[in-house]
């Protein structure tokens, strides 16, 4: 670089038209031409060349030559199916450019040696060079060097005050005590299952994601909408309104009847008495009675025991069996049920049998108790499912033991259950699968999941009898898809495993997360993630609802900076998102301030302090993390713009870490801010 400095040869210009550029252009290499040059093979012995092996036989000499560039390319040294090939190159600048280049596209080239060149010419170079004057011998930068932080340079406050950020506790659904001897939960759990059953979807309860799709399938001539219920999916017609079964302007029904075991219709009847059933299975539940009572006038009477004769037994599936996903609980566990033709049909008749039985029965008379069978309806569907909190006498949580999901609810959708009803089999079981890390769920991972569950979709189920988790009653196992033939515990590992991004790709500004903030009104409940700012009227609160998701989704960000991140340093540039690591933990913020120092001014998006970070202590935001911002920063109502010590200390007293404050009014104005407003804040100052 220093010669070409030097060297008044290279000083070529051309005129403002450009034309002497044109002129003395150089004229691309043509194969003919690169084979002349292969000849003078000494008088190239002293350029720089690679020596390359191709990865890809199908590479030719042209294509090196558009790959490298034929401005950097001297001549191409190739001999017939070696599949070896030596480049030499104009100067030392040609051959950086194509170390860059094989850097960027490892895939097509390996280099197996490299050299600089030789010869009389090399040798001038290296004299010259020396003869030059001493560079300017200039400090080195060393990034891992910690020195001193700069203050003084800042235009952004940052916090004064070195908080811990606050830990949110999640309160178990069922505890030991919902298991004590004689308890509704002890007789109906008695393997104790649901003691570690968990609650995933509080984002997606709360309006966080968006849970209607709508699409059109061939095989359907009328629109749904594909409803996503915390875990599991229910289909409502939307064209349509309902219409009474017997109206027959609407819908016509003539030529079926009613199935004697399942009430479906069916066109198949007994010929002789006209008895209508729809397929072997139900034939099977009824052909002894049928056959007693045919041709004599006598209708046949199905008891609850004809109809459970013939069903299978549940339980996990035998190992190697296709199975079907009904919901799902948490990233890495599942609710599977048999797919073979009899289970499958079991299935449905259970559904069918709770549907034909759910005609008047009358709604809880009183508060149910943790553990008692129930019918929960919603959306016109109608399943069986176990009571397990009351904490709160407005929003009770059920498990659907037909399905698995877990789901809060109102009192007025609990229904009375039968004890014939609570008694049919349950063909949801829970498997934990193999190698799939515990994570909060994503938009990207929720689609993923809900694409698993459709109707047709079936899995070979793998596991070893000695993996059982003793802890949380389950089987660990492998669902394998025949179709792609890999297994899916691969596709969701790979969808939750985030991906650090090389340093020349473009960072992430803060609008790539979706913000989740409390909307408008009165008398809400927040509680208080950071009051470092409370000097200028400046509170981050979190809705109380979900402030528990923010510790939920910690874990994904400690995996990355502990076990993924490999960058020894990153300054994150003004307004990108990065992953810091603060107190000993990695949480994810954005870059406010760079001033030179070594230590960027972050923001933790999730509490709302602004602390100056190290660059060894930063590292760059992966897309796959995609969890929505659910921290808020408020302005407080009728305080001034800058308070004193005392009044500070006096509001933190108030606004303390990981309280709970009940606002009288959330306001957001034009610009998307927003204010609290509290009515005794005055009197407290």
């Amino acid at each position: 670089m220093a010669l070409d400095y030097y060297d008044e040869s290279l000083n070529n210009y051309a005129d403002e038209s450009g034309q002497n550029v044109v002129e003395k252009a150089q004229l691309p290499l043509k194969p003919s031409d690169m084979r002349k040059k292969k000849q003078t093979g000494a008088a190239n012995a002293e350029y720089p060349y690679l020596v390359l092996r191709k990865k890809i036989r199908f590479i030719s000499t042209c294509s090196v030559l558009n790959f490298f560039g034929q401005s950097h390319v001297r001549c191409i040294d190739f001999k017939a199916n070696s599949g070896r090939l030596t480049v030499f190159f104009n100067d030392l600048g040609s051959l950086e450019a194509a170390h860059c280049q094989l850097e960027e596209f490892p895939l097509l080239l390996q280099v197996q040696r490299s050299r600089i060149g030789g010869g009389e010419k090399a040798k001038s170079m290296v004299s010259a060079a020396n003869q030059l004057p001493d560079p300017v011998n200039l400090p080195a930068l060393v990034p891992t060097a910690r020195g001193p932080i700069d203050l003084k340079s800042r235009t952004i406050h940052f916090s004064a005050s070195a908080n811990m950020h606050p830990e949110f506790i999640v309160v178990p659904i069922v505890d030991a005590t919902s298991y004590k001897y004689g308890s509704l939960l002890a007789i109906g759990d008695v393997e104790k299952r649901y003691r570690s059953v968990k609650f995933e979807h509080n984002l997606d309860r709360h309006g966080a994601y968006v849970l209607e799709r709508q699409y059109e399938e061939e095989t359907l001539t009328k629109p749904l909408i594909q409803e996503l219920r915390f875990g599991r999916k229910l289909f409502k017609n939307t064209d349509v309104d309902d219409v009474d079964e017997d109206d027959n302007e609407c819908i016509d029904m003539s030529g079926y009847e009613k199935c004697v075991v399942c009430n479906g219709y069916t066109s198949t009847v007994c010929k002789i008495c006209d008895m209508p059933f729809c397929d072997a299975y139900c034939w099977g539940i009824v052909s002894q009675q049928h056959d007693s009572k045919c041709g004599s006038g006598q209708k046949v009477d199905i008891n609850d025991e004809d109809f459970r004769q013939l069903i299978p037994k549940s339980g996990l599936p035998s190992k190697n069996s296709m199975v079907t996903i009904t919901a799902f609980e948490r990233s890495n566990i599942v609710y599977v049920r048999p797919a073979d033709f009899l289970s499958e049909l079991a299935y449905y008749r259970v559904l069918a049998e709770i549907r034909k039985h759910d005609k008047d029965v009358p709604k809880l008379d009183q508060l149910p108790v943790c553990g008692q069978m129930v019918l929960y309806k919603f959306e016109g569907q109608v399943v069986r499912a176990m009571v397990l909190n009351v904490d709160n006498p407005k929003d009770i949580c059920v498990v659907s033991v037909d399905f698995g999901s877990v789901e809060y609810t109102d009192p007025g959708n609990l229904y009375q259950c039968s004890s014939y009803l609570s008694d049919l089999p349950r063909y949801a079981v829970p498997v934990k699968l193999r190698g799939v890390p515990r994570r909060a769920l994503t938009p990207t991972l929720r689609d993923v999941m809900y694409a698993m569950q459709g109707s047709s979709a079936t899995f070979e189920l793998r596991y070893h009898k000695h993996e059982y988790d003793h802890k949380n009653k389950m089987q660990t196992a492998v669902l394998w898809c025949m179709e792609e033939n890999r297994s899916i515990n691969s596709l969701l590992r790979k969808v939750i495993t985030p991906v650090e991004p090389a340093f020349h790709e473009p960072g992430f500004n803060e609008d790539f997360l979706p913000h989740v903030a409390e909307k408008p009104g009165k008398n809400i409940d927040l509680i208080v993630t950071d009051n470092s700012f409370l000097k200028y009227g400046i509170i981050y609160c979190t809705p109380a609802k979900l402030a528990v998701e923010i510790t939920k989704m910690q874990q994904a960000f400690q995996d990355y900076g502990e076990n993924i991140a490999k960058a020894d340093t990153y300054a994150a540039p003004k307004g990108q998102l990065c992953v810091a690591k603060y107190m000993g933990k990695w949480c994810r913020g954005v870059s406010m301030e760079l001033v030179g120092d070594g230590y960027p001014s972050i923001l933790f998006l999730d509490y709302g302090n602004i602390v100056p970070i190290h660059v060894t202590d930063i590292r760059a935001y992966p897309q796959q993390l995609t969890y929505p911002v659910l921290t808020t920063e408020y302005v407080l109502m009728g305080v001034p713009e800058i308070l004193t010590d005392a009044e500070v200390k006096r509001l933190e007293n108030r606004f303390a870490l990981g309280a709970i404050v009940t606002c009288d009014e959330i306001v957001k104005n034009e610009e998307n801010n927003y204010s609290l407003r509290f009515d005794d804040l005055q009197e407290h100052l």
